[in-house]
């Protein structure tokens, strides 16, 4: 590679030399033929697939971003290096079992039109570091239509308390998510505080029905606590915050 140096700014290839500018705004010379620029990736027709990849990959990568904004009452806790490269890989995933859509233009809505779809969005795991069933060890389920989620067998000492917390809060979570438009609304309800003393084997939560329409998806919100005096403070170890997903409709 080479620079140019003299008056004369150049662009395209003469002979066997490409003469181009960078990003960073030097005027730079190759061997022809090799590399990319921006010009070859539009038009050149040995780059539809590079075009293709490009154009999905930036959707769901847009899809993921509204994803995690809608979800940030749940998520943003605690930080999760892994969650990005997880939650890209799903919709990438999700975006490859669009049914009806040619190569280049299939889309993360279309995909969740299958069973397959909707199984795969219904089995992700948040936060697979603190899996709130398993930390809850109760069955739970979520009726779709009633908006009501049920949880039998509880037995508060069978409950993973992380070290120091003496409380447990769990906030129930409806979101509508239009994968198409992007637009979404999160209906939550007031967090329920339970302690050790806890002496319930059951019990339920209810939310409200939210304004947008969209695909389901319930969550259940485990957060861990002191309580030293009327104050609670929060735990925020990757054990002590969980993101339950109660699945798809």
């Amino acid at each position: 590679m080479a620079k140019q140096i003299g008056v004369i700014r150049l662009k395209g290839t003469l002979g066997d030399v490409t003469y181009y500018r960078s990003k960073n705004g030097g005027d730079l010379a190759r061997a022809a033929g090799g590399g990319f620029t921006t010009e070859n990736i539009k038009n050149s027709p040995g780059m539809v697939r590079t075009r293709e990849n490009a154009s999905e990959f930036g959707h769901c990568s847009s899809v993921k971003k509204h994803f995690r904004i809608a979800l940030a009452p749940f998520l943003c806790v605690r930080k999760d290096g892994t969650l990005h490269g997880r939650m890209m890989t799903l919709f990438t995933d999700l975006k490859k079992m669009d049914p009806v859509s040619v190569r280049g233009q299939r889309s993360v809505g279309q995909g969740l039109t299958t069973d397959r779809g909707k199984d795969l969005l219904g089995r992700f795991d948040f936060t697979p570091v603190c899996n709130v069933a398993e930390v809850l060890g109760a069955t739970l389920h979520y009726d779709f239509a009633n908006r009501n989620l049920e949880v039998t067998n509880f037995d508060i000492h069978a409950v993973g308390f992380p070290s120091g917390a003496t409380h447990m809060a769990l906030t129930l979570g409806l979101l509508h998510f239009d994968f198409d438009t992007l637009k979404y609304q999160l209906k939550t309800t007031a967090p329920l505080y339970l302690d050790k003393t806890y002496t319930g084997d059951s019990f339920q939560m209810g939310v409200d029905l939210p304004d947008v329409s969209g695909t389901s998806l319930a969550v259940l919100g485990m957060k861990f606590y002191d309580k030293v005096g009327q104050t609670f403070y929060l735990f925020k170890s990757a054990n002590a915050v969980g993101v339950g997903n109660l699945g798809v409709f």
